[in-house]
């Protein structure tokens, strides 16, 4: 009896071993590398293991890792080295050597033997080595990686600086994805592409089989589906018999899936296929993944996902880890910005230019967000053209398409980014070609920006493609009525937008009116809490990883430079210098989206960006730890609420007399509510001004809730507009607010009598005079004690030049000159007519926060000082900084108006990839004294606003009072 069960036992122990024999070897782990830096290795034989081996300066590398954690922005040539063994029972067996992705050319040997050759740095590739295998013994296999060439001059295998296909977050080279070996019967799945349909419930298989045999067999086929959650319970199957013939064999399948359930962000309802073909009466190979029924196209000029209109609310995302560089840290870090993206409200994310993990693509899937798809591209100026580009080009598009084509959560392909060269605009019709001749399920994009040529949307199924407006645009901090009616004036034509009042310009390129439009850029910045930042990385960064480095660089640069400019002082804890940058951020996020939300004929819109690093530091909604970044995360979220108010009261800021036009625009993505809606506008005591309730039935879409004249005659001051929406049950479905501020006369005065000009163009003259100024043109017989203005205009006459020239003897003799235009361009000394040294840089920011801070001083009296500029200063903020400002002579520089900010773009693009460029800071209101007087240099725009914004002239009635007084 004993013995019979001992038999049994055995029986079932070979069973067991049968059915779970080891299919899949990770190769993943520690191995060995030497960095080549002069290129010599394989001319020296370094591949031969013998020689490897006795090298002297063998190094420790985790695979798979980028090869700068270990050695800072290395570029060049990497060896590495790894020692396995492989199972006893894959003797006979096909078996296959899989990459991840290895950045970027790659060589390879197995056991001192050829085993292949690979370009590209983002995708997998595999290639068959059995017959190089020591099955049962040890196994060396020996890679030789080129690395992108992006920060040095080198040239390496004819690969020079920015010519392959890169992204910005790093350099990223050597084996920085996966190692794995396959093993398999004589017949093993090549490819399987699920295409789902939700016209009909299916999902057709696209199976494509190698038979490596000499000869041709039957084979049978089976696919099994079942759901995610519960996999025992099969939901679609099919078995039969495929006579398969040496070499690649497709063939297609088509199962109903009953009772089918769709994927959509809010419900990421997965089915798990299991694929398995069996030959000669074992199992040959399996193959498994999951998939989603869902279809994300374009009807009637709007967005649908699974047949119900969707209105997309996207993140731009780098991609960029603190320590992994291209790869996350940790399954929980990728997690957490997914779960923050969806948190905030956004229901896509773009990943920029290349494709993500495998590893955060599962995630995306598992959790609902829908994904933007695109190949490691960055477009623009890089790569830098050469002949091999498009070719190139076409193999990131393919490879990156075939990888993640099965993806529930990628519903768009996007395959440029804003286009300026010949080579790249031709190819944009052969790689949508491409594209859809391998995924015709999605949609595909053509050119993100519509930079060429305007854009182009090809729907599921189409060859032929769709015009569309994709739309880039960074407004920078304020969104005043032009930039919000800006938004508002997207998709319409000249005589609609003239109909409504709108005179702003229209924002993209290429824009056409009537097409369906999408801003797929849009945002402003700020940086992070470099303290806590540093704090982490300090504990827990590596020391070697760009972002380690420009973290830290940042924050000494930044106090350094708040030091020197005299702005220091305002912060004495650098965390409320980054607290306020981060305010000013999520306003003008929350301001922007409000105001595209308001556009019925704009679809969604895509928030520049989740997460901060390199160029785009300033971007982030959340910083390279993933920890949200304050107000600029709280506000985005606010905006990105499925029912909205978006409050504008007008003028921002309003001569008493005149009033403000109050409306309210409500923007529901849900279905239509009777509600009630309460409005309150109360001064800065917190005293009731106005206050008005009625009910409402918020319609879905976009609708105006409100439009009123409010009278302000009797109003002085700052004031705040409060508006509450609430469903029949009390239940509050949105609340926001905004502010405005009211200038009566008594605000807006100056006691000065007097002030001399050189006005050549009139600009400034007609406005003094109005305001009851005397104005006198300047001459050298100007009494010291009266102020001299100077605009912008050049000199028409020659008396006017001898004027220019006798501005400087008037000030060394104690006179006052107010340079009241500044200057936009660069100046030396040798400029008599604006005699300083600066260098004029743009000051709005874009993607990175340019606060101007402002002292305490009698020019500001009455308006908001001791810190950045906020929306009471919308129209006259400086767009132009000026940098390194210098006198003829050393003299005392008093600096009222300033910003202390970095470059994002770098010279030759070189500094993408190691992070931002230098910390600076610039002066846009300053004192310069020189002899017995001096001179006021201003870069801000009051010429232009006064009589128009009541802050520019009270700014100047300031001015002048301060400047006349002795």
């Amino acid at each position: 009896m004993k013995s019979k069960n001992a038999f049994v036992l055995l029986f079932l122990l070979g069973i067991q071993a049968f059915c779970f024999a080891q299919t899949e070897l990770s190769l993943n782990g520690q191995w060995e590398i030497i960095f080549d830096e002069t290129n010599e290795g394989r001319s020296a034989g370094w591949q031969r293991d013998s020689i490897f081996q006795n090298h002297p300066n063998i190094q420790q590398i985790q695979v798979p890792s980028s090869w700068e954690l270990i050695r800072q922005d290395y570029e060049g040539v990497g060896f590495y080295r790894h020692e396995f063994r492989v199972p006893v029972d894959w003797k006979n067996k096909v078996v296959r050597l899989h990459f991840g992705a290895v950045n970027y050319l790659s060589e390879f040997w197995l056991n001192d033997e050829v085993v292949g050759f690979h370009e590209g740095g983002f995708t997998p590739f595999e290639f068959r080595v059995d017959e190089l295998l020591n099955v049962g013994g040890k196994n060396v296999l020996t890679v030789r990686v080129v690395g992108p060439i992006l920060l040095s001059d080198k040239e390496v295998d004819g690969v020079k600086p920015l010519e392959t296909p890169q992204w910005r977050g790093g350099i990223s080279g050597g084996i920085w994805q996966e190692v794995k070996l396959v093993a398999t019967n004589e017949i093993y799945v090549d490819d399987v592409f699920i295409e789902p349909r939700i016209s009909d419930n299916t999902a057709t298989f696209h199976v494509a089989l190698d038979q490596t045999a000499i000869k041709g067999i039957t084979a049978a086929i089976e696919i099994n589906i079942t759901s995610q959650t519960d996999t025992t319970n099969t939901i679609a199957s099919i078995k039969e018999d495929w006579e398969v013939h040496p070499g690649k064999n497709k063939k297609n399948y088509t199962l109903e899936i009953p009772s089918s359930t769709y994927w959509s962000p809010e419900h990421p309802n997965l089915y798990r296929a299991e694929l398995s073909v069996t030959a000669n009466g074992a199992v040959s190979d399996t193959w498994s993944d999951r998939f989603g029924l869902r279809e994300l196209t374009i009807k009637d000029k709007d967005y649908y996902l699974n047949g119900k209109p969707i209105y997309i609310k996207a993140t731009f995302f780098e991609g960029l880890y603190p320590n992994g560089i291209a790869y996350p840290d940790s399954k929980e870090m990728a997690i957490r910005e997914i779960q923050l993206a969806k948190e905030a409200g956004f229901n896509m994310i773009r990943p920029w230019r290349h494709p993500p993990t495998p590893m955060w693509l599962d995630l995306a899937d598992e959790m609902g967000v829908l994904v933007v798809g695109s190949p490691a591209l960055e477009c623009m100026q890089l790569p830098l053209s050469t002949p091999y580009l498009s070719k190139r080009v076409e193999n990131e598009v393919t490879q990156t398409i075939l990888r993640d084509r099965n993806r529930a959560s990628i519903v768009q392909w996007e395959l440029f980014n804003e286009l300026h060269r010949p080579v790249l605009k031709q190819l944009m019709r052969p790689m949508a070609m491409v594209t859809r001749t391998l995924d015709p399920t999605r949609l595909i994009l053509d050119e993100s920006g519509g930079w060429a040529f305007g854009a182009n949307m090809y729907l599921p199924n189409e060859f032929e493609p769709t015009k569309f407006n994709d739309i880039h645009n960074y407004p920078g901090p304020f969104i005043t009525k032009a930039k919000y009616d800006g938004y508002l004036s997207i998709g319409l034509t000249e005589e609609e937008k003239e109909a409504r009042g709108y005179k702003a310009k229209t924002p993209g390129r290429n824009v056409v009116p009537g097409l369906m439009s999408f801003v797929s850029e849009l945002g402003y910045g700020s940086l992070p809490d470099l303290t806590t930042n540093n704090q982490k990385f300090e504990k827990d960064g590596n020391p070697l990883t760009p972002a380690y480095r420009y973290h830290m660089r940042l924050a000494k640069e930044q106090e350094a430079l708040l030091e020197e400019s005299g702005f220091k002082k305002l912060y004495p804890d650098m965390q409320q210098f980054y607290l306020e940058q981060q305010q000013i951020h999520g306003a003008a996020n929350k301001r922007m989206i409000e105001a595209v939300r308001s556009n019925p004929k704009v679809d969604g819109y895509c928030i520049h960006a989740l997460a901060a690093g390199d160029w785009i530091l300033g971007a982030g909604l959340i910083d390279l730890w993933r920890n949200p970044k304050s107000y600029a995360y709280e506000a985005t979220k606010a905006a990105n609420q499925p029912q909205l108010l978006s409050i504008r009261a007008e003028p921002r800021n309003t001569y008493s007399k005149n009033g403000i036009d109050l409306s309210i625009n409500g923007i529901n993505d849900l279905e239509s509510v009777t509600a009630n809606l309460r409005i309150k506008i109360s001064d800065l005591r917190g005293k009731t001004v106005f206050e008005q309730q009625m009910n409402i039935d918020w319609a879905s879409g976009v609708s105006k809730l409100l439009e009123q004249k409010i009278n302000t005659s009797d109003w002085s001051g700052s004031y705040l507009v409060s508006a509450e929406v609430t469903s029949t049950d009390g239940t509050v479905l949105n609340q926001n607010t905004t502010d405005f501020d009211v200038f009566n006369t008594n605000a807006l005065t100056t006691t000065a009598t007097k002030v001399a000009v050189l006005d050549s163009d009139k600009t400034l003259s007609p406005f003094l005079k109005q305001s009851r100024i005397k104005t006198t043109n300047f001459s050298k017989y100007t009494d010291i004690t009266v102020p001299v203005f100077v605009t912008k205009a050049l000199p028409k006459t020659a008396l006017d030049k001898r004027r220019f020239t006798a501005l400087d003897a008037f000030v060394k003799k104690g006179g006052t000159v107010v340079y009241i235009d500044g200057t936009k361009e660069d100046t030396d000394h040798s400029n008599s007519l604006f005699p300083f040294a600066a260098n004029a840089h743009p000051a709005v920011g874009l993607w990175t926060c340019m606060g101007h801070i402002v002292h305490e001083h009698p020019i500001f009296q009455g308006l908001p000082t001791k810190g950045m500029m906020r929306n009471v200063y919308e129209n006259v903020w400086p767009m132009t900084t000026l940098r390194d400002l210098r006198a003829k002579e050393e003299t005392k520089i008093e600096v009222i108006v300033g910003t202390v900010a970095f470059d994002w773009f770098s010279k030759e693009h070189k500094m993408n990839y190691s992070g931002p460029g230098a910390s600076w800071w610039g002066s846009e209101l300053a004192i310069v004294h020189s002899g017995k007087g001096r001179y006021l240099i201003s870069q801000l725009r009051l010429v232009e606003n006064l009589g128009k914004d009541p802050v520019a002239d009270k700014i100047l009635f300031n001015m002048i009072n301060f400047l006349s007084k002795k």
